[in-house]
Order: C-alpha cells, then structure tokens, then sequence
C-alpha cells in the first residue's frame, strides 16, 4: 500500500519528533555561535534560522499536549500526578538555569542584587510550562476536543493581535517581577524577558490547533481506518504552511509601518493597525505582530512537512537515531548543553586556558566547536535512551546525581570567590565584598567594587596569565569605561 492511501490510524507523530529532534541540534549550534563567532560574521539568513528554533519548541509543546490529553475514548488523562509533575519539574530547571547559581557561595558572597533578580527573567522554558497550563485549564473547562482546537486558533490569532499594544513603553512597568515578564520583553528593574507570552504563547496555541486537527483526521478512527493517510497530512501541512508564510511575508511591513504619522502632544506616533507607536517602540514589536508570527509558523510547517516526508519514505536502519533521542530527551539535552558552554567552556579558568572566550573565534573554530558539542549531547541523548530501558539502573543513576548535586552545593564556588577575592580587578558582577579586596590590594575603592581603569584590570589579567585577544581587549575596555568614572 502506497503512504497515500495507508489509512492506519497514527500511533505517534514522526513530523512532530522530527522537528523537535532537528530542533534541538539547531538550538545548540544558535548558543555556540553566539558565544564563540566574531562579532559581524553571522550573516541575516542565519539570525533568523535561529530564530525559528524557540517558536518550533513552543509550538511542538502545544502538539503534543492535544494527543497526550485527549483519548481515543473520549475521557481526559489526568493532570494530577504525572503531568503536573512533569510541568513542575520543567519549571523547577527553568528558574534554575538563572538563579544566582546552584552552589551556596553563588546564593551568598557571590550573589548581587541583579542575579537575585535574574531569578524572575522569563526564558522559553518558563513560556511553555505557563502557556501549557493555560492550554490544560482550558481543555479541561470545554472537555471536548473540538471546541478546545477551534478556542486554541482563536487564541493563537488573538494573541499576536494585542501583543504590540502590550510592548508600549511602561506597559507593566513596576508589577510584581515574577509576573512581569509575562506580558512584554521591554526592560524594567534591570530584566528583560526573553520569551513573554505575549506574543509567544500564539506558538504553543497553534501547535494545539494542529495537534486537535491531527488527532481528527489521524489519530481516531472511523470503522477502523484514519480519516486521512499521513501523506496526505502533510501535504496538507505544506500547503498551510505556504499560505502562512506568504500572507506573513506580504503583510508584515504594511501592518507594522503602513499608516499616518500624527504628532500628539509633542511626540510623533505611527497610527498603524498595530495601533499607535513611536518609532522606537516600532522597533521592539516588530516580531511581535500577527503577520511575523504566520510567517515563522510557515516556515515552521514547511519544514516540519519537509522533515516529516523524508522520514516517512527513508530506510529505517537499526541501531540508535540520534534525532529521535533529541527529540524524546529534550529537556536533558537543552540543560545539559547550557550549562556545558556558560558554566564549563566559559568559565574564567578554561577561557584562561584555551583563550576561547566571548567572540574569539571565526568559522571554522566555531563550528569544530559546534559540532563536537552537538556530537557530545546527541551520544548522551542516545546513552540516557539506553538507559531508560533499566528502570532500576535510571533510578540509581538519578539518585547519585542528586547526591552530587547536593555536594556540589556545599563546597562548588568557592574557588571562584577566592579568585575574585585575590582579583578583584577582574570582576564583572558587583560582589559585595570586591571594595575590601581592593583595599587590601591597595586599590582606591569605587561606588560598587568593580575596577574603572581598563589597563588595571590588563595588568592582572596579566599576571594571572589570561589569555586576552585584541578583540576582547577592545570590548573589555567599552565595558569598564561605561561603567564610569574612567578613562583610556
């Protein structure tokens, strides 16, 4: 039987795993070239690949959510215990990747008042457990799936409707931080919010749009046979897609700049059918809009279409898939590859060894970099997948990493606040106690600990034998002298 006309009812969603798995090796190439690459080197086309890596994340949470919920029976899996459980541990990593750190010295000596903040900043993890409990609320309110997928396009278009008018200047400004960034990504109290729902959780609504679509003409049955074959879905898919992104594409500019400037009360605002804004808030919504939103998910669709048709006609060869392990352990691979690149590759002492640090390669580093980290995540991927399969050696496992975990909090960290005692000059973040480590060098203290004089901190980066390229000179240099009081 030809994949056109093979009606069986689907078991699991391949598209969908594929374009998580693809998802999460493009996730680790986006941070190690904005670690590692020059600044300047990275070409538009590459940014805005990049850039369809979260929506892809958010909106394949809100797929899968609509197949995992809603049975074949017609009842609802429970939410209590094992999905909020899973939501809770996820958001749990969230607020972990930017807590002041994970050792007891990162909570005390080495905690300032921003990272205490930082703690609320709201990251893509964050924006899929806060959007997927919206999403479960309301599939248990209406229970029927229907109704929830037509309610989840509603939402899906509403969303990026309003969004600009939430990324105004001093639009929640001054609310309480761990809600703040839930509206708009603008800067308050010194944090930004990387992904606020507004307007990313259009993607994870979206996603369940598709994914009710899917369970209607995929998943359940009429008299034993799927309504559609899986062919047919996703050339279905493709051609959504198409559509999505050519209305996108053509709209996006007009519904952003296209309308009359009118000066009121002094200041120039573009009525639009955003609505009404000044040019600098024109620039921070720009992807905020319901045309930029169609236009990634198109090209979201198509390549899910793409990815999908492949995989439904390749030969299927035995041993591990490596694509299917990113994909099945996700979450794993994206703590385990942030906290490789900002809290090993990165730290002072491996910089000081390799001289690799903050935009210090070209291609051809950066991507040996690239591809041994990605080589490294998708083995323990694929590993950790293996392991799944002993119940009791996984639990051994996790129970020994949380003994290390713990101990790791007791004694991690400290080197660090011996370095920077020993070293204040080098410092970044104002430690508390950086004023009476420059005393006892004989150093003037400053309003907050850090060092004011460029060449002062050359000459310990010196003796500490870092290894400083001309670029990171250049760059360290900006960032004293604006810190004030100053000069070159």
């Amino acid at each position: 039987m030809s994949a056109w006309n093979d009606f069986t009812p689907s078991k699991r969603c391949d598209w969908i795993d594929q374009l998580r798995g693809w998802a999460v090796i493009v996730m680790i190439e986006v941070h190690a070239v904005n670690v590692w690459l020059h600044a300047g080197l990275r070409p538009d086309w590459l940014n805005y690949l990049n850039g369809l890596v979260a929506p892809s994340f958010t909106m394949a949470a809100g797929y899968s959510l609509v197949i995992s919920t809603f049975r074949t029976d017609g009842t609802l899996r429970p939410f209590w215990p094992d999905t909020a459980r899973r939501l809770g541990f996820i958001l749990l990593c969230a607020y972990a990747l930017h807590a002041p750190g994970i050792t007891a010295a990162d909570w005390t000596v080495l905690n300032t008042a921003q990272k205490a903040r930082e703690l609320f900043k709201i990251d893509v993890l964050q924006c899929i457990v806060f959007s997927l409990l919206i999403l479960q609320g309301l599939a248990r309110l209406v229970r029927n799936p229907r109704v929830f997928t037509g309610l989840a396009l509603a939402l899906a278009v509403f969303v990026p409707l309003i969004a600009p008018s939430l990324w105004a200047t001093g639009v929640a400004d001054g609310l309480w931080l761990p809600l703040r960034g839930l509206f708009n990504g603008n800067p308050d109290r010194g944090v930004q919010a990387l992904f606020p729902l507004f307007p990313w959780f259009a993607f994870p609504a979206f996603g369940a749009f598709l994914g009710g679509v899917y369970r209607h003409f995929r998943v359940m049955p009429v008299e034993g046979s799927a309504r559609w074959s899986e062919a047919r879905f996703l050339a279905g898919l493709a051609v959504l897609g198409a559509l999505l992104l050519a209305w996108g594409a053509s709209a996006q500019h007009a519904w952003l700049w296209g309308g009359t400037w009118v000066q009121e009360n002094g200041t120039w605002l573009l009525h639009s059918k955003s609505g009404a804004f000044t040019y600098a808030e024109l620039g921070a919504i720009s992807n905020a809009t319901l045309p930029s939103v169609a236009a990634r998910l198109g090209w979201i669709l198509l390549g899910g279409a793409l990815m999908g048709a492949v995989d439904l006609v390749r030969p299927r060869w035995k041993g591990p898939n490596p694509i299917d392990a990113a994909s099945r352990e996700s979450l794993l691979l994206y703590m385990l590859h942030l906290n490789l690149i900002f809290s090993v590759l990165l730290a002072p002492a491996v910089v000081a060894l390799t001289g690799w640090g903050w935009g210090d390669l070209g291609w051809t580093g950066t991507l040996l970099m690239t591809a041994t980290i990605i080589a490294l995540n998708l083995a323990v991927g694929v590993w950790w997948q293996s392991v799944r399969k002993t119940p009791d050696l996984m639990r051994r496992l996790q129970h020994r990493a949380v003994v290390l975990l713990g101990l790791w909090f007791v004694v991690g960290g400290w080197w660090t606040f011996r370095h920077f005692l020993q070293s204040p000059e080098l410092a970044k973040e104002p430690y508390g106690f950086l004023n009476a480590a420059r005393v006892r060098k004989g150093l003037p203290p400053t309003p907050d600990g850090l060092c004011r004089d460029p060449e002062e901190y050359f000459r310990e980066a010196e003796r500490r034998k870092l290894h400083l390229s001309a670029e990171a000179k250049a760059e360290l240099t900006r960032q004293i002298l604006a810190r004030g009081g100053g000069s070159h």
